[in-house]
């Protein structure tokens, strides 16, 4: 983390992606962890507002990201994984502000609306695709890690990426010299799952019957019979 935050003083928080394929849990301790070095080094408030659902609060400066739909009145919504920051704290009413990114567009959230707000410096994967970026750092190695999420996690930054292990996830017998061996063959396997449109479509058992075949013999009705056909005389 120390690593990460010495990248945002060179070339700007919103310039340096920390991403990890590990869970929500993971995901959150990395923001809290984040925003505990912000604090530190001054870049954030000391008063936060609590949030319910995660062990940390919004502090004024922190990078934030939408989890669902915000539907302001009279005014076009925002959607989900809209990032920006926390340019104000209302502590009395309870309220913050958040500055979009690229639009610069403001919104004032209170009540449950703070409830759809999460720390946004470490990010899932899935939220990084088609980001671009000066530089990343990933935090990898997880049940997750296939070759899918290592190409993401590879290809967001311009000027170089930073890879870092934990022994837990890849093994820890003594010093664990396999570890980068064990996270390659993970970086291997695929997980992308097959759409079901790649598969050709089974033939109907009934138009693959041979159409000579299985036809009732035609009986005539004992009131109605047949007629006969002429003999030759």
């Amino acid at each position: 983390m120390q690593h990460w935050h010495t990248l945002t003083q060179q070339h700007g928080i919103r310039e340096v992606a920390l991403i990890a394929d590990a869970s929500n849990q993971e995901i959150d301790r990395l923001n809290a962890r984040a925003q505990h070095l912000r604090t530190q080094h001054g870049e954030l408030t000391e008063h936060e507002i609590p949030l319910q659902a995660v062990h940390y609060g919004l502090r004024q400066g922190d990078r934030v990201a939408f989890t669902a739909q915000h539907r302001p009145p009279q005014a076009p919504r925002v959607e989900n994984g809209t990032r920006g920051q926390i340019t104000n704290i209302d502590h009395e009413h309870n309220q913050v502000t958040v500055t979009l990114d690229g639009s610069d567009r403001q919104i004032t959230l209170t009540g449950d609306d703070l409830e759809n707000l999460r720390l946004a410096y470490a990010q899932h994967i899935y939220r990084q695709q088609g980001a671009t970026v000066d530089r990343a750092v990933v935090v990898t190695g997880g049940w997750q890690t296939s070759k899918e999420s290592a190409y993401v996690e590879a290809s967001r930054a311009r000027h170089g990426t930073d890879w870092y292990i934990a022994r837990e996830d890849l093994g820890t017998d003594g010093e664990d010299t396999d570890r980068t061996t064990h996270l390659t063959e993970r970086m291997r396997k695929t997980r992308a799952q097959t759409p079901s449109l790649t598969y050709n479509e089974l033939p109907d058992p009934i138009h693959q019957l041979d159409p000579t075949h299985h036809i009732l013999p035609q009986h005539p009705h004992p009131e109605h019979p047949q007629p006969q056909p002429e003999q030759e005389r």
